[in-house]
């Protein structure tokens, strides 16, 4: 399938689950199923790890939901507390964040970096007929993939707490919030140092954008289904 095309049908996918309603994330659910199945399971454990990275988002958007969203409480003895439409809304929501997830990281593994640029470019056509550049877009988003991928490996490879010459503020709790706390602030600052060190040694190179195709005019079938598909099924 052509990476244009690929880009189009996750639009909207993600359009349709994002602002669709229990139906339409069902048929969002199958069809991630199907898809994923006759992968290799490395694509669902890669997505599954997506998803552990945005587990303290997914909890922040819950809490939100559940406890400041007017209705009927869980709890009627309690005088505030979370309801209903909360827990429906927030559900909801999460559900729909998480097959955009399991969506992009099909579209990540599926289509090659030269060809996802290519499509990119391909879909920004509007720009270069106002002048803008495309092609700047089109680096920067070359750059920003290879940069997730090397702060990804700095990540794994930082030293542990354990390994810091300097040590956690002291607490009479053994877990206190105080040191937790500490210890995020110190990681996420030894990974700007190295990432900043690595920028300024990394010698220079040259990036090579690949000319847009035109995608076959049959494959426009796929995404003109996937929309009626959604469109039957929000009526």
């Amino acid at each position: 399938m052509h990476p244009v095309i690929k880009i189009i049908l996750f639009l909207i996918y993600a359009a349709a689950v994002a602002f669709g309603g229990a139906t339409i994330l069902l048929a969002g659910a199958v069809l991630v199923v199907a898809l994923y199945l006759p992968g290799p399971g490395e694509r669902l454990l890669l997505a599954l790890r997506m998803l552990r990275r945005m587990r303290w988002f997914f909890l922040s958007i819950a809490l939100v939901y559940l406890l400041f969203t007017p209705g009927r409480l869980l709890f009627s003895a309690w005088p505030w507390g979370p309801t209903v439409e909360g827990l429906v809304g927030g559900g909801q929501r999460i559900a729909s964040l998480v097959l955009i997830v399991f969506a992009v990281n099909l579209l990540l593994r599926t289509t090659l970096r030269p060809a996802l640029i290519s499509a990119i470019l391909w879909c920004l056509t509007p720009l270069a007929w106002v002048g803008l550049p495309r092609e700047r877009l089109a680096v920067r988003i070359a750059l920003t993939l290879d940069a997730v991928d090397s702060v990804q490996v700095i990540y794994r490879h930082r030293p542990r707490d354990n390994e810091c010459d300097e040590e956690p503020p002291t607490d009479s709790r053994p877990a206190s919030l105080k040191a937790r706390l500490w210890r995020i602030g110190a990681t996420a600052q030894r990974l700007v140092v190295a990432v900043i060190e690595q920028a300024e040694s990394a010698p220079t190179e040259a990036i090579e954008v690949p000319k847009p195709s035109n995608p076959p005019l049959g494959q426009w079938l796929y995404p003109l289904l996937l929309a009626a598909l959604f469109a039957v099924l929000s009526w």
